[in-house]
């Protein structure tokens, strides 16, 4: 390995000298292919905007997922509280069912019988009276 490492150095100490660029150029190109080599990217600004972007992206699918996560648990909670609701309604109407009276069976003169319901209003005849509204407290009229 050592004859390998050796030509190596010879041959890039020849390309240094031949090479058509700046010395200026030569030593940055090196030094930033040094820096790729041990793992430090090169410095570009365009890299860079292009990094920044990335790393905003990646903030905005972290929030998009946040506001994912937390527009499902409103929509469990909607669920669940009408699912109480309709549990609620249905316990009412049993309430009701079972607190309605039955009807009564009665018996007629003649010995048979017959039921009445409670929720049948009684109804008399008593004339339509449509304006009965309007006459409601007021003063009566002056020619």
């Amino acid at each position: 390995m050592g004859s390998f490492s050796n030509g190596m150095l010879v041959g890039l100490g020849i390309s240094l000298l031949i090479a058509p660029m700046k010395g200026e150029e030569m030593r940055s190109l090196i030094a930033e292919r040094f820096r790729y080599m041990r793992g430090i990217p090169p410095e570009n600004p365009q890299l860079q905007q292009m990094e920044e972007q990335v790393q905003e992206v990646q903030q905005m699918a972290n929030r998009t997922a946040q506001m994912q996560s937390s527009a499902q648990e409103y929509a469990q909670q909607t669920a669940q509280s009408a699912s109480a609701a309709r549990s609620n309604i249905n316990e009412v109407r049993q309430q009701a069912a079972t607190n309605e009276p039955q009807p009564q069976p009665q018996t007629r003169p003649g010995g048979t019988s017959t039921t009445t319901s409670a929720s049948t209003p009684n109804t008399t005849n008593t004339p339509n009276r449509p304006n009965d509204r309007n006459r409601s407290n007021r003063p009566p009229r002056r020619l």
